[in-house]
């Protein structure tokens, strides 16, 4: 049921449901009868799904491949119930990077989504390789190319639900035409009460208005190789934005300190590298990137030093290291941080502000896949480009050598810095600032005045 809905065709396989009469808040606008979904235990119920039950085989989406064995193998049914929402699917998905032509791919250079991508595809053929090779049958209900569009159809539109007490993902037929919005102003759910999926209003919507759906809070890499689309303001409503971009750190092994390094990094196992995605928030990854580049800085006295903050016994892992350890360690991290930035920057066909420029025209066409990539790639941008500016601050912040210096580019820094960055500056560098001074002077009380230099 959803008699207050209307689906419209916009053109190249996009398509939106729109309001045919005001909705009011709390209102149920669609009702999905349970008969009417594909779960996942209808693909286990097939030939197919037995035999990888029974098989036991390792598979990259288990939950998702149940849910296209049921659809690959009945939509070859003339008489299938789920007909009518098998010719409503999208006949190709060429907006899924896996999808994507040679030239489209190459918008993405620079981008680690190009590997990802290419895992996905790596990951669908061996999944459909492994099925072959159990069930002889299998390669004649579908080809690769064809159990890769069913794996991204399922992808893109499969519901995680509650359905009579059992935890199961279910295909879920016109509930899975709406678009994606942030924020939500529809929830869904299954309701044991009535058997069936439904999706009710947060507010009222008016008459004419597309009615979304929101597929979370999700990076815009999530968001194009899952879905097809990259949004392009991908900000919540506190200014958060979930956009991530993926750094690898490493140990150097020309770094005389090399395996001192890898001991103290092998609790957390990942030596001698760790890719981490960082955005422009205060998170795990935030504070365990800042712990990884001081001990890739690091130098004999700065290890030193660890041991006596933390006590060699005590040490557990990286993640341990969450305060400096000196004004020179910090300074010679946020170098390496610098390089770091300039370095995936310089692998991008084009410039932040170029990509800015693109998108504020007309030369991108609304939905193409060009427009997407560029969207991604600005992302991707912003945050490389807001972690060099973070370097640079600190960089100069850590060289000032006068109290009067220091504290007017703490103040210019509190006037137009990411409050990211004054918060850093605020709790490290000063805090570095004012223990190096403590240091001195101490070393100062403690020189013996009434005993003669020799010089």
């Amino acid at each position: 049921k959803f008699p207050n809905l209307e689906l419209k065709d916009y053109g190249d396989e996009v398509r939106g449901c729109h309001a045919v009469t005001d909705i009011h808040e709390d209102e149920v606008i669609i009702e999905i009868p349970l008969r009417c979904l594909i779960t996942v235990e209808m693909g286990k119920d097939t030939d197919v799904g037995r035999a990888i039950l029974a098989s036991n085989i390792d598979l990259d989406a288990p939950k998702h491949i149940f849910l296209m064995l049921f659809m690959l193998i009945d939509r070859k049914k003339k008489d299938s119930f789920f007909k009518p929402y098998y010719d409503i699917l999208p006949e190709t998905l060429n907006n899924m990077p896996i999808f994507w032509t040679e030239a489209e791919l190459e918008m993405l250079k620079g981008s680690y989504l190009l590997q990802q991508i290419e895992e996905r595809k790596l990951a669908i053929e061996s999944d459909y390789n492994s099925i072959c090779e159990l069930s002889s049958s299998f390669a004649d209900i579908c080809t690769l190319h064809e159990f890769a569009w069913a794996r991204m159809c399922v992808c893109s539109r499969n519901f995680g639900l509650m359905i009579n007490g059992l935890r199961t993902a279910a295909l879920v037929p016109y509930a899975d035409m709406l678009n994606h919005y942030r924020p939500r102003e529809t929830k869904w759910q299954f309701e044991d009460a009535r058997q069936g999926f439904t999706i009710i209003a947060l507010n009222k919507i008016a008459s004419g208005a597309q009615v979304y759906d929101s597929y979370g809070q999700k990076c815009n890499h999530r968001f194009l190789l899952n879905y097809g689309f990259s949004v392009e303001n991908n900000t919540e409503e506190d200014g958060y934005c979930p956009n991530e971009v993926p750094m690898l750190f490493q140990l150097l092994r020309e770094d005389p300190l090399f395996d001192t390094k890898c001991a103290m990094w092998q609790r957390d196992s990942f030596i001698p590298l760790r890719r981490l995605r960082l955005a422009v928030a205060e998170n795990d990854n935030y504070r365990l990137a800042l712990a990884m580049l001081r001990i890739i800085a690091a130098n004999a006295s700065d290890i030193e030093r660890i041991g006596q903050i933390y006590g060699t016994g005590s040490y557990r892992s990286v993640r341990d290291l969450q305060m400096p350890v000196s004004r020179h360690n910090e300074s010679r991290a946020m170098q390496h941080l610098k390089s770091m930035c300039e370095d995936y920057l310089s692998r991008y066909s084009t410039t932040y502000e170029h990509d800015c420029k693109c998108l504020a025209s007309d030369l991108l066409k609304p939905f193409s896949n060009e427009r997407h990539a560029v969207i991604q790639l600005r992302g991707e941008k912003y945050i490389l480009k807001f972690y060099l500016n973070f370097a640079d601050t600190a960089i100069a912040l850590l060289s000032c050598r006068s109290n009067a210096e220091f504290m007017q580019q703490m103040e210019s820094c509190k006037e137009s810095a990411h409050p990211l960055l004054i918060k850093y500056c605020q709790t490290v560098i000063l805090r570095l600032r004012r223990d190096e001074e403590r240091e001195i002077e101490q070393m100062q009380k403690n020189v013996d005045l009434s005993k003669p230099t020799v010089v």
